[in-house]
C-alpha cells in the first residue's frame, strides 16, 4: 500500500486542488504543495501541524464526524477561507482522519471527487493498521513491565521484534504525567513530529510510559524533550518526564521503578499551563541525590518523619529565615558565602542564625541539628 504522503499526492494530482490529510484530532499528516496564494486555515495547518481548537469545532459543526460521504464545507470571508471538500478516511465504517481538498472556483467534477474518494478509503485503511500496530505495541510493553523477574526474556525478545531493535540492546524508560487527574494518552506522542516507531509506548494509570532503546544517556533525554514537544501542541497541561537509567532491554522493570519514583518527586501538584512553568521538564532518577527518597513507596511516610516540630516552627517563621536557613545549609555552613548570596552584611547574617535557633530550638553548631534542619527543609520548604 502507498504511504500516506503518495495518497496525498495522488488527490491532489486527481482533484487539481491543494489537498492535506488530518486525523481524527486534525492533526496534519501529510499535504501536497501549493502554489499560489494560501488561506488561513491551510496555512495554520501547516504550520502548526494541526488546526487549532476552534478551528476544529467549525468543520465538525458540517457533519464531519459522522459523515459516510464526501461533505461540502462552504468557504467563509469572515475568516479568509476558501471553501473545502472533506473526505472522510474512513476503514470497516469507522472514520480514522480527513482528506481535504480546498475546492477551486470552478469546482470539482464528480468523477474527480469519485476518483479522491477510493483513495481516502485507502488512507483511512493505513491509519487503521497504524492504531492497530500501536495498540499491539503497547500490549507488548505492558508485558514485559509486568513479567515475573524470571520469565521476561520472552516478551523483550516481542518487543525488541516489534521495535526493530536487537533483544541485547539497552533501554530506559520514561514516564510522562501531568498534574493529579490530567489523563494523557498514546496517540497524543504519536504523528509528524512525534516518536520514531523505535520507541514503545504504552498508558498507565494516565501516565504515558516510554521503553526507548538507545545506546546513552542523552538519546533517552532527546526522545523525553521529543515527547513532550508533542504533547505540547495537544495537551494544555505541563507535562514533566521521569527517567529511570539504562538497563538491558529484559530488566526494563527497574528502570520503570525509578522513572515513577523520580516523576513523584517532580510531578506538578495542580494544573499548570506550560508558558507559566520554567522548570525543567526532564529529570533523571540518576540526579536526584537525596530526594530520591520522596519517590519511594515510604515517601508519605518520609514526608510526616521530617515536618519534625522545630522544622514545622522554622517553615511558619519569616520567610526571611527560612531563606537565610536553606542557603546557609546549601552553602556548607559559610558565613561568608550566605552574607554574599544573600546581599547581608555578615554580622545581619549571625543575627539571623540566631534567631533561627531560637525559633527552632536547634544548635547549629551540631551535626545532628544541621542534618534535621537541612533535611526538613529539602523536602518541605515551599
Amino acid at each position: 500500500m502507498a504511504d500516506v504522503q503518495d495518497l496525498v499526492d495522488e488527490a491532489s494530482a486527481i482533484l487539481l486542488a491543494p489537498v492535506t490529510l488530518e486525523d481524527r484530532r486534525f492533526r496534519l499528516l501529510a499535504f501536497a504543495a501549493h502554489a499560489g496564494d494560501v488561506d488561513s486555515v491551510r496555512a495554520e495547518t501547516v504550520l502548526s501541524r494541526g488546526a487549532r481548537p476552534r478551528t476544529r469545532e467549525w468543520f465538525e459543526s458540517f457533519g464531519i464526524a459522522r459523515a459516510s460521504a464526501p461533505v461540502h464545507v462552504p468557504g467563509d470571508p469572515e475568516r479568509g477561507t476558501q471553501a473545502r471538500l472533506c473526505l472522510p478516511a474512513r476503514w470497516r465504517g469507522v472514520t480514522q482522519g480527513y482528506l481535504w481538498a480546498v475546492e477551486p472556483p470552478e469546482g470539482l467534477t464528480t468523477d474527480r471527487v469519485r476518483a479522491a474518494t477510493v483513495l481516502a478509503d485507502q488512507a483511512g485503511e493505513h491509519l487503521a493498521r497504524l492504531t492497530s500496530r500501536r495498540r499491539e505495541t503497547e500490549r507488548l510493553v505492558l508485558d514485559l513491565l509486568d513479567a515475573e523477574a524470571g520469565s521476561r526474556s520472552g516478551p523483550a525478545r516481542e518487543l525488541a521484534d516489534e521495535l526493530a531493535v536487537d533483544p541485547g540492546a539497552r533501554a530506559a524508560v520514561v514516564v510522562l504525567g501531568a498534574a493529579p487527574g490530567v489523563r494523557l494518552r498514546v496517540d497524543e506522542v504519536h504523528g509528524p513530529g512525534g516518536l520514531p516507531r523505535r520507541i514503545g509506548v504504552a498508558e498507565r494509570s494516565g501516565d504515558l510510559v516510554l521503553v526507548v532503546p538507545a545506546a546513552t544517556d542523552v538519546e533517552v533525554h532527546d526522545a523525553a524533550e521529543s515527547a513532550l514537544r508533542t504533547l505540547g501542541r495537544v495537551v494544555a497541561e505541563h507535562v514533566v518526564a521521569g527517567v529511570g537509567d539504562l538497563v538491558p532491554l529484559v530488566d526494563v522493570a527497574r528502570s520503570l521503578r525509578e522513572g515513577r519514583a523520580a516523576l513523584r518527586v517532580v510531578r506538578p501538584s495542580t494544573p499548570d499551563p506550560p508558558g507559566q512553568c520554567a522548570a525543567a521538564r526532564v529529570h533523571a532518577w540518576s540526579s536526584l541525590g537525596i530526594e530520591r527518597l520522596l519517590g519511594t513507596t515510604a515517601g508519605d511516610d518520609l514526608l510526616e518523619a521530617v515536618r519534625t516540630p522545630a522544622v514545622a516552627e522554622l517553615l511558619a517563621a519569616a520567610p526571611e529565615l527560612v531563606e537565610t536557613a536553606w542557603v546557609h545549609l546549601e552553602e556548607g555552613c559559610s558565613v561568608g558565602i550566605t552574607s554574599a548570596r544573600l546581599g547581608l552584611h555578615r554580622q545581619s547574617v549571625y543575627a539571623r542564625l540566631r534567631r533561627i535557633e531560637s525559633v527552632t530550638g536547634l544548635d547549629l553548631s551540631r551535626g545532628r541539628d544541621r542534618l534535621e534542619l537541612h533535611l526538613g527543609l529539602l523536602v518541605l520548604r515551599p
